[in-house]
């Protein structure tokens, strides 16, 4: 070790390589056995990992009678449970038009992991088909800092930042049933995960004309969310009965 702004040198600590001939007697291996022992394990694992990405795994679920315990417990394990030993299932896509891309952004992979398989499966439950897992680019920094102002002012700390980026793509979907699934998703949001979702929709040549021929009685809330609790939804109904808002809406 080398402290800086100093010319005394620190010598090495001899007992720290003390371990290696014991581990070596216990394993009872040459170090180019070792050696040879960790490159077999490596290629071992990159080939497992080559494999996983060729196709698709077999899916094959298992349906569990009325009468079926588990265990000690005295109900069935319900088929959504049982899914969730497997990746997210995808429907087919009918038209192919793509009508939302959300960006998943953070720092903890295994978090973003978690939030776009709760958005994929969200998605197969609500009836939309959904694209697979894109990983985009991810983006490294590195910040260069001082370790403090007086004494060790010539001493510098390094801090490495990775920000995964990955993104998920839902097509065929009617707009009522994309805006229940983006409001089910952001409810069930994690805090280490920023999500952003694109929306896109598809109008006809005449939508100006049909958007100046709306009246007061033509804007409603979606009928998805007529019988629920949400105190958002009871307030835009509230202001959509209100006089101001078809005042704005007659000028």
């Amino acid at each position: 070790m080398i402290r800086t702004g100093s010319k005394r040198l620190l010598g090495l600590n001899l007992r720290l390589f003390s371990t290696g001939p014991k581990l070596f007697a216990a394993q009872k291996l040459t170090p180019a056995e070792l050696l040879q022992q960790k490159t077999q394990e490596k290629l071992q694992q990159q080939e497992f990992e080559k494999s996983l990405l060729q196709g698709e795994l077999e899916y094959k679920p298992k349906y569990l009678s009325e009468n079926a315990v588990k265990g000690s417990g005295t109900k069935p394990i319900p088929i959504n449970v049982e899914l969730l030993k497997y990746k997210p299932i995808r429907l087919p896509k009918t038209h192919g038009h793509k009508v939302v891309s959300m960006k998943f952004r953070g720092y903890d992979e295994t978090d973003i992991n978690i939030a776009i398989e709760f958005a994929s499966r969200a998605a197969f439950y609500l009836g939309i088909p959904v694209s697979g897992i894109m990983k985009q680019k991810t983006e490294k920094r590195l910040y260069t800092v001082i370790k403090s102002p007086f004494a060790q002012a010539k001493s510098k700390e390094n801090f490495y930042r990775t920000t995964f980026n990955y993104k998920l793509d839902a097509f065929d979907a009617n707009p009522e049933v994309v805006d229940l699934w983006l409001s089910y998703v952001n409810k069930h949001a994690l805090e280490t995960v920023h999500y952003t979702a694109k929306i896109i929709t598809r109008e006809s040549a005449n939508f100006v004309e049909q958007l100046d021929s709306v009246s007061v009685e033509d804007v409603k809330i979606p009928e998805g969310f007529k019988d629920s609790n949400d105190p958002i939804m009871s307030k835009v109904d509230e202001l959509l009965k209100s006089d101001a808002f078809k005042k704005h809406m007659d000028q």
